[in-house]
């Protein structure tokens, strides 16, 4: 039995979602935590306000071989794991 790591990746916006939306207005990802993320003033209800934690927030810039650095471990493990011995 093991801990349950949460993890968020924000997708970037597909171009026709990014000329709809200009951007994430409604999302923050505060720079000094990567572990929160917050929502915003959706559906015309600006004050409106979600707080997020998580084990680690990917923002949508977040490249691939960031994302696969930070969970590489818990990958090789899992696999590890779920091989049968030969």
């Amino acid at each position: 039995q093991g801990n349950i790591r949460v993890f968020c990746r924000v997708r970037p916006l597909l171009p026709e979602e990014r000329e709809r939306q200009r951007g994430l207005p409604h999302l923050h990802f505060p720079p000094q935590d990567a572990r929160s993320l917050s929502q915003v003033g959706r559906e015309r209800r600006a004050e409106l306000r979600y707080d997020f934690s998580f084990d680690r927030v990917f923002p949508p810039g977040a490249s691939q071989q960031e994302i696969f650095q930070e969970i590489q471990l818990l990958v090789q493990v899992g696999a590890q794991i779920s091989v049968p011995p030969g």
